[in-house]
């Protein structure tokens, strides 16, 4: 049974539109000859992107003795692995990830009745404008590159083979195909068509697995803010029957707080195999993003300094530049919103009417505030280092300090 849009942090609508949500669904998802059509979707993009692969090392080839257009393609080469990395992921754990969406992204899935509705609509909205951001990220990419090989119409790149010099009209990529020159500027909208159509699927498969973190991170976060609110209401919230009944009350708030509290694990437990399943494909991505954070502007540099850096190739680096640095910063944003929530639980705990409950529900909040101290659930890529936004400043950094070193060395 799907996951119904009215009861659900998450606005399902763009999961819909890219097929996403579809392909999670285990049962009710549009099938031919028994297979699900979008994971057969999501495959195919993944095969014609793999097109941009084989491209590319034909490309370095073609290239092999330019140490310019060997980076450029090797960033080329880089990205388009790294998007299909990320739908071979979601393919792979489709079944784990939907497990995780029906319950966490569901706003009945807390068994406590008391819980407000309203910071479930301040999520839905969050999410919604951070996965509007996220579009606009990669879009500018896809707009850029392709409008850039419409409007420089006299721009081409020179291929020198041993029987002369062929001339090939700037694309959106650039890939190199073994055809010549002749045949390739005459057909150039085959070709361009062929590059544009690769940049969307790119785009795509970043958008899509954005999509899954950000759903991921605001369901998490907004699941406990409901139970911090509730935690902080305890004591205060009782009806008027009982609101002058001192035992009753004490009763009823020890049985309010039981059931938060394994809401509470409930979430945590959900959270920490979701994290399990999240760890290498968010290792993998920072690695990668602070890979081409570092490396974008080294080409720039390199090629200023080469006389070589035309307005539109600058502007061809800089905008996934851009891009990564953003993304690179929405990533380590959002898991240190779920920290810093899941720490903040302890204050909601002491915000509630403790001092005038019984020493049964005080031994009670102890005990939930000394586990809550003990849990360590945090998205770590390693022993020592998490992913927040000290991560995101150190990459920050480290670029800084190589780009200073670089600007230096070919100053002198």
């Amino acid at each position: 049974m799907g996951l119904q849009n009215e009861h659900s942090i998450i606005n399902l609508q763009y999961m819909k539109i890219t097929g996403f949500y579809q392909l999670l669904i285990p049962s009710d998802g549009v099938k031919l000859f028994n297979i699900n059509i979008y994971k057969t979707a999501f495959i195919v993009q993944i095969l014609i992107l793999s097109v941009t692969t084989i491209m590319g090392f034909y490309s370095i080839y073609a290239f092999i003795n330019d140490v310019n257009q060997i980076f450029n393609y090797t960033i080329i080469i880089f990205a388009a692995n790294f998007a299909i990395f990320k739908y071979y992921f979601i393919i792979k754990n489709a079944k784990t990830i939907w497990n995780f969406m029906h319950n966490m992204m569901s706003t009945n899935f807390l068994c406590y009745k008391g819980h407000t509705k309203e910071i479930y609509k301040i999520g839905r909205n969050r999410s919604s404008t951070l996965i509007l951001i996220s579009f606009g990220l990669w879009s500018n990419i896809v707009l850029y590159w392709s409008l850039s090989a419409i409007l420089s119409k006299n721009s081409y790149f020179k291929l020198k083979f041993k029987d002369g010099v062929y001339n090939y009209r700037s694309n959106a990529i650039d890939l190199v195909y073994p055809v010549t020159d002749t045949f390739y500027n005459k057909y150039f909208l085959v070709f361009y068509l062929l590059e544009t159509i690769l940049l969307i699927f790119w785009s795509q498969m970043m958008w899509v697995f954005d999509i899954l973190m950000i759903s991921v991170c605001i369901s998490i976060e907004h699941q406990l803010k409901t139970i911090a609110a509730s935690y902080s209401l305890i004591g205060l919230n009782h009806n008027e029957l009982t609101r002058n009944n001192k035992s009753t009350k004490n009763v009823e708030a020890i049985l309010d707080l039981e059931v938060l509290i394994q809401d509470q694990q409930n979430i945590l437990e959900k959270t920490k195999n979701m994290y399990q399943i999240l760890k290498p494909a968010t290792f993998i991505q920072l690695a990668a993003e602070s890979f081409q954070i570092i490396l974008q502007p080294c080409m720039i540099l390199k090629l200023y300094f080469d006389g070589s850096l035309s307005p539109t190739l600058f502007f061809k680096l800089s905008f996934p530049e851009i891009t990564y640095l953003c993304h690179l910063f929405l990533t380590c944003y959002l898991f240190s919103i779920v920290n810093e929530q899941k720490e903040s639980m302890n204050f909601a705990l002491y915000s509630s009417n403790w001092t005038a409950m019984s020493v049964k529900f005080k031994k009670l909040l102890l005990f939930t505030m000394r586990m809550n101290d003990a849990e360590n659930l945090k998205m770590q890529i390693s022993i020592k280092r998490m992913v927040n936004m000290e991560m995101f400043a150190d990459v920050m950094h480290t670029t800084y300090s190589i780009v200073s070193v670089m600007t230096k060395s070919y100053s002198t």
